[in-house]
């Protein structure tokens, strides 16, 4: 099972975020596909472009933006590329109701966060709530070419 305690944490349906940036700042890379890697450099400009740092992921299909705190952050705390983020920032929540009182805890978990970890397994609500963010996300991902075995469609509508 999870050797974490997990904490009881005030929860806030419908959650929304909050867009303290925290999670930007958090996050040691970004992973995404190759494609969603050029919509970010079509979209920026090229002064921000020659400045990012990417690298492949283990499995050769994904690359990742070296992002400590993750450079596309404008100071106003919002994405700098919002409109074309990638998939992974698309289905990501925190969950938290205040994010004043209550730090970003990141781990290793398989929601990447204690807050929503904790929340997960103690709120159906927040699991509900997840589950549709999710759902919102792959279903963009499935119109920009993520397939959910992980392989990818290519310009000429093969699967690799």
């Amino acid at each position: 099972m999870f050797p974490q305690v997990i904490r009881l944490r005030p929860v806030s349906l419908p959650w929304h975020c909050q867009m303290s940036g925290d999670c930007c700042r958090a996050v040691g890379t970004v992973l995404m596909t190759p494609e969603e890697q050029q919509e970010i450099l079509q979209y920026i400009p090229q002064a921000l472009a020659d400045t990012l740092q990417w690298g492949p992921d283990d499995t050769g299909k994904f690359v990742r933006l070296r992002a400590h705190p993750c450079p596309l952050l404008k100071p106003d705390n919002l994405c700098g590329v919002y409109p074309v983020r990638p998939y992974n920032c698309r289905r990501w929540g925190c969950f938290r109701p205040d994010v004043v009182r209550e730090p970003l805890e990141p781990d290793h978990s398989f929601l990447g966060c204690a807050n929503t970890r904790d929340r997960w397994y103690q709120n159906k609500g927040v699991r509900s709530q997840l589950r549709r963010m999710q759902r919102v996300a792959q279903k963009w991902a499935k119109a920009h070419g993520w397939k959910d075995n992980g392989a990818r469609r290519t310009d000429s509508g093969s699967i690799e």
